[in-house]
């Protein structure tokens, strides 16, 4: 079973586990939610129109692949099943956007 460089489940142990039928099928455990840092500041947004989680995680982080950052904020709600009207927290990702410049003399 490969798994993605940036996925979030890159590193975790790979195992069989049987289905519902009983038909076994390789796996990884599920992550445990992480709430934000309590010095991260969330941006609250309102879903609209036919945004997706993938299209939120473009625009605010600026790569469709880390929607799982958002859904990691929003536990009690299902990524996959966003309605208009929804409302999320967006959390920051530190360093996200910043440049740092030394000078030298």
């Amino acid at each position: 079973m490969a798994v993605s460089i940036t996925s979030r489940y890159r590193g975790l142990e790979v195992y069989d586990a049987p289905d519902a039928t009983g038909a076994v099928h390789p796996t990884v455990a599920i992550r445990r939610h992480v709430p934000p840092r309590a010095d991260g500041v969330d941006y609250h947004h309102r879903v609209t129109g036919i945004e997706d989680i993938e299209y939120l995680a473009w625009r605010f982080h600026g790569d469709s692949e880390i929607w799982w950052r958002i859904a990691d904020a929003n536990p009690t709600a299902c990524p996959l099943d966003l309605r208009p009207g929804d409302a999320l927290s967006v959390p920051t990702i530190s360093g996200f956007g910043r440049i740092d410049r030394e000078r030298i003399l």
